[in-house]
């Protein structure tokens, strides 16, 4: 009986061992994928912190995106369209809304270092434009003034400037300097797969919740715009009395 329960604690031990091998080869790819692409490097021992990152960036991200008040629109822009070119729309607008964010998202380190522009200017001149944009849309005002044609409008004007305008664009790339890259890029995939999802059964919504359950929704959304850019208004200003020596922490 020794020997048998002997053999097994070492099997257990090898298994192990094998374990935290693959568990630091893990590390090591994260850390030289970070490195050569000169990311924010993400800690082996905080990924499992990565779930509540994931829904607090992926949070923020979809409510300056808020597909919810983009609804009413995209049914008038294809009302008219058979059900098969309402999906193709539907399928384009998704895949550009991820392409331009994944682009932002990875190459935001690389705007600002091209622009000598530092995190907390970012913060505060973000924060600025979020916060007109919350109000202009609390206020009622449209997202996109004029829309031309309804020949393609996956692309332009659905995907930009409905969805992924100045305040998406300026939201992920002070998140791409500010928070960890892996999450920002799942939260990324996340957003844009509800948005697919949105799109696609917007009828279905539209007719549960009303166009003023739709729109309620919506403003609830500016809200959260509102209270980020407040945030990053706040961040931005801390940091620079911090570095001009006005408070210290």
């Amino acid at each position: 009986m020794q020997p048998h329960y002997f053999s097994k604690y070492k099997n257990l031990k090898k298994s192990i061992s094998l374990i935290i091998k693959k568990f630091k080869l893990t590390e090591i790819c994260f850390l030289s994928a970070s490195i050569m692409l000169n990311l924010p490097t993400l800690a082996f021992g905080d990924i499992i912190l990565l779930p509540a990152q994931i829904l607090v960036i992926a949070g923020q991200i979809f409510a300056i995106l808020n597909p919810l008040s983009v609804l009413p629109t995209f049914m008038s822009l294809t009302d008219n369209l058979a059900t098969e070119e309402r999906h193709r729309i539907v399928r384009n607008s998704s895949v550009a809304i991820l392409v331009i964010m994944l682009l932002l998202a990875i190459g935001g380190n690389y705007i600002l270092g091209f622009f000598h522009v530092g995190i907390a200017g970012l913060q505060v001149g973000g924060g600025i434009l979020l916060m007109s944009i919350a109000v202009e849309m609390l206020g009622g005002l449209p997202r996109a003034k004029s829309l031309e044609s309804r020949a393609e409008v996956a692309i332009v004007p659905i995907a930009t400037p409905l969805l992924v305008g100045p305040g998406t664009m300026t939201t992920i790339i002070v998140l791409s300097a500010t928070a960890s890259i892996v999450a920002l890029i799942v939260s990324i995939f996340a957003v844009s797969a509800i948005t697919f999802l949105l799109l696609r059964y917007s009828g279905i919504l539209v007719k549960i919740l009303g166009r003023n359950g739709t729109r309620a929704l919506g403003r609830f959304m500016t809200i959260i715009i509102a209270a980020f850019a407040a945030q990053l208004i706040y961040s931005g200003i801390t940091e620079w009395l911090r570095s001009w020596g006005v408070i210290v922490t």
